[in-house]
């Protein structure tokens, strides 16, 4: 099993606020409801950056996602399927400047339980 880091970067021009609230209930919902994420998705997390982040300016992401998938042809699949590139990310366009944002795909060594 493989995991995608993504570090996301609000879309210029939207509030801390607006963002964290779209990415964690609009498209939240849609990774949710959406078949091609269930059929190549294992696990989706969101890591909201905390808001004492951005008392002395603005911080350098807005937040990080991490979504697990079962190889790297997976994942490959999830980003280039017609209901992905239908649903999906028309709405990541809609709060991410994709442009600032970061992708890098992981495998996981525990150190720590």
């Amino acid at each position: 099993m493989l995991k995608l880091i993504v570090a996301v970067k609000r879309r210029q021009g939207m509030s801390v606020e607006e963002f964290h609230n779209h990415w964690s209930t609009v498209h939240a919902n849609l990774i949710k409801t959406t078949p091609v994420c269930r059929r190549y998705i294992r696990k989706y997390v969101q890591c909201h950056t905390v808001p004492e982040e951005y008392v002395s300016g603005d911080a350098p992401y807005d937040g990080t996602a991490e979504v697990w998938f079962d190889s790297v042809a997976d994942k490959e699949a999830f980003f280039q399927h017609p209901e992905y590139l239908a649903k999906i990310r028309p709405d990541e366009l809609l709060f991410a400047d994709l442009e600032k944002t970061k992708f890098f795909v992981t495998r996981e060594e525990r150190i720590l339980p």
